[in-house]
């Protein structure tokens, strides 16, 4: 399989199927390990990995990360997907193509007080590629999907990291330099919220 070329910030590990990405990188963070490395798995499937953060903003700012990575990912897959794609994502860390999940990302960091800086970070995603080959019924699981499913061809995981690097590194770049009020305005173009019964 094809490495993925991503930007000299990012260090990536290849993590051995049946390694958790994220919690090989939460475990190496914590014992110091360099903002940037990057566990992923080579496989074609699904993409799993996980990046490690330097915090440099307190508790309550730094989560805002996991919204800058759903921004980012929700750019790749509208540059990577067919033009009537709808790509949008819940508060919880779901992702969506066109109403349904094909993932998820989170942030993690170590409990603290909200106006402290976390002492590490780690942002884990995990997108569905190709769903189960197996499977000649995708239809009866209307709640999930696969990229594969919803039109995009032949996407490969290593590209999908590398538009999602990208990407987390443009947002990553605009909240440092005009602050947050550019990610709320995307956030309210993206987040699906949950209607109550």
């Amino acid at each position: 399989m094809t490495l993925p070329h991503l930007p000299p910030l990012f260090d990536p590990v290849d993590v051995e199927d049946g390694t958790e990405p994220l919690a090989l990188a939460c475990a190496q963070a914590a014992a110091g390990a360099e903002a940037g490395r990057l566990f992923w798995q080579n496989r074609p499937d699904r993409l799993a990995c996980a990046l490690v953060l330097a915090p440099d903003r307190p508790w309550k700012e730094a989560r805002r990360m996991q919204e800058v990575g759903l921004l980012a990912m929700a750019d790749a897959l509208a540059v990577l997907g067919p033009p009537e794609v709808e790509v949008g994502f819940r508060p919880e860390g779901d992702i969506l193509v066109n109403g349904a999940s094909v993932g998820a990302l989170c942030f993690l960091a170590p409990d603290g007080p909200e106006d402290e800086v976390p002492d590490w970070a780690v942002l884990g995603l995990a997108v569905d590629v190709l769903g189960d080959p197996q499977d000649d019924s995708p239809g009866l699981r209307p709640q999930s999907t696969a990229l594969r499913e919803e039109g995009f061809g032949d996407v490969a995981v290593p590209q999908l990291l590398e538009c999602f690097a990208r990407h987390l590194l443009s947002w990553t770049d605009l909240w440092d330099s005009e602050g947050a009020a550019k990610l709320d305005e995307a956030l309210a173009q993206r987040m699906i919220r949950e209607k109550a019964a």
